[in-house]
This record gives C-alpha cells, sequence and structure tokens, in this order.
C-alpha cells in the first residue's frame, strides 16, 4: 500500500496550504485531494472529511443532494405549467390531463403527428 502523498510546502504550523485544516487532521483522501490541489496550483474547495465541522454549509463540496428528473417528468411538468397557465383548473386537474395529453402525443402513430 503506497504512503500517503503530504501536500507541498505545508506551513511550519502545521497548517495546510490548500484547506482551513490542519494537516494531521488529513485522512489519507484529504492528503492526496491536498496535495493535488497544491502541486497543480488548482483553486478547489476543502474535501476533507475534517471540514464537516469547520467549513460553511456552502464550503462544503458534493453535500448537495441531486434529485434526478427523467425527461417524461420535465415534460409533464412544462405541459402542466402551461395548462395553468392558460386555464382555471386545479394543480391536480393540470397534472393529470398533462399526463393523459403526453401518453395520447407518444401513442400517435407519427404520420399522424406532421
Amino acid at each position: 500500500m503506497r504512503a500517503a502523498l503530504a501536500p507541498t510546502a505545508a506551513a511550519p504550523s502545521g497548517d495546510c496550504p490548500v484547506c482551513p485544516h490542519q494537516t494531521d487532521a488529513h485522512d489519507p483522501i484529504a492528503d492526496r485531494f491536498c496535495a493535488a490541489t497544491a502541486a497543480g496550483a488548482l483553486h478547489r474547495r476543502c474535501a476533507c472529511a475534517a471540514g464537516g465541522r469547520e467549513t460553511t454549509k456552502e464550503e462544503r463540496p458534493m453535500t448537495a443532494r441531486i434529485d434526478f428528473v427523467s425527461r417524461y417528468d420535465q415534460r409533464v411538468a412544462k405541459v402542466r405549467d402551461l395548462l395553468k397557465q392558460d386555464t382555471g383548473l386545479t394543480d391536480t386537474a393540470c397534472q393529470a390531463l398533462a399526463v393523459r395529453l403526453l401518453h395520447l402525443i407518444d401513442e400517435t402513430p407519427e404520420d399522424l403527428r406532421r
């Protein structure tokens, strides 16, 4: 197993030159991340596990939840929003009608859609 790379040009006090943490608080992944960031002169956010308590919510990388929205759901939402805008129907009625309209369009033979 390889030894973790230490960040280059670490400050004598043990501060990491890349992130706001002490180098002895780094896990092996943070050691490699900070070393690569320093070596490449990159400007990235902190990836340290220690950063959970010390960094603000905006500074934490890869913590934002990304919800998958299928193309079908995007299409339904567009039709639903258009129906809400142009009719006096309720949200539930617009959603149901949007699903029915898209189903009809998807099932219609292509030569009839032209």
